[in-house]
């Protein structure tokens, strides 16, 4: 991956903040309303989010991660990004899994508390990347 597809990636991130940020103290119910788009900014997010970070990873060397979760928190350990922001992100891509593969049944409440927490981390990881 180039460091132009990276910047790319970068902005769409931030286009997804941008889109994300209006719902950071929305009321459940409202949540509730328009969760869908909600869920599908949050995995774009981490989707995209994780798309640089293994190719971070792999620039330094190092074989891919086995999956979103572990490529978040090996960029802690790495110093691509802080350890205690690598495990929030890593924390956010298990609740990705969740809403994609339906693993277990979507605990609303949860998504609706990560949202503050996700607008947060992603503003971190966009900082500390561009």
């Amino acid at each position: 991956m180039s460091p132009d597809v990276v910047r790319k990636k970068l902005v769409s991130m931030t286009r997804y903040l941008n889109d994300l940020l209006p719902n950071k103290k929305v009321s459940f119910n409202n949540f509730m309303e328009k969760h869908y788009e909600i869920e599908r900014l949050l995995e774009l997010l981490v989707m995209t989010s994780s798309d640089i970070i293994f190719h971070l990873i792999s620039e330094q060397g190092e074989d891919p991660p086995a999956s979103y979760k572990a490529a978040f928190l090996r960029a802690g350990e790495l110093g691509i990004i802080s350890k205690k922001l690598g495990k929030s992100l890593a924390l956010g891509a298990g609740l990705r899994n969740i809403l994609v593969h339906e693993y277990e049944e979507i605990d609303h409440r949860l998504v609706h508390k990560s949202v503050p927490v996700a607008i947060r981390d992603f503003t971190a990881f966009i900082k500390k990347l561009s």
